[in-house]
């Protein structure tokens, strides 16, 4: 089974599935990072150019909006938004709750990471993923 796997900070490649998980565990990490890593197609008042709004051409709506939000400084409230994205992003593909913690690190450089719990298939989950 293929599945993404995190390269670089907003990077993905396909992978071979680890053969120590259960193709579950594989499938939910799948789902949840496409659906955050995948781009939405930005509101037009948030992208002045309209050929740069991103989003798939067959669903415009799946995926995510964070992407947009990495054009702007990480302050409160790009912080908020970006919780809000990603728990609509979650919940729309089907996982039951999400929770998100966020930490910083030294030098005033921030880094969003995520505790994401929820049921995928009839089975419970719980993972990590950094923004």
């Amino acid at each position: 089974m293929l599945k993404l796997v995190q390269v670089d900070n907003g990077q993905f490649d396909l992978a071979f599935d680890d053969p120590a998980k259960g193709d579950v565990d594989a499938a939910i990490e799948t789902v949840v990072v496409a659906a955050l890593f995948t781009d939405a197609e930005a509101p037009a008042a948030r992208v002045d150019d309209r050929y740069d709004r991103r989003g798939w051409w067959a669903n415009p709506d799946a995926g995510s909006g964070l992407w947009h939000l990495r054009r702007q400084p990480l302050h409160s409230a790009a912080r908020r938004e970006a919780l809000v994205l990603v728990e609509g992003a979650l919940l729309d593909h089907g996982l039951a709750s999400v929770t998100v913690t966020e930490q910083s690190s030294v030098g005033s450089v921030s880094g969003v990471f995520m505790q994401i719990t929820g049921s995928h298939n009839g089975r419970d989950f719980a993972m990590s993923i950094p923004l």
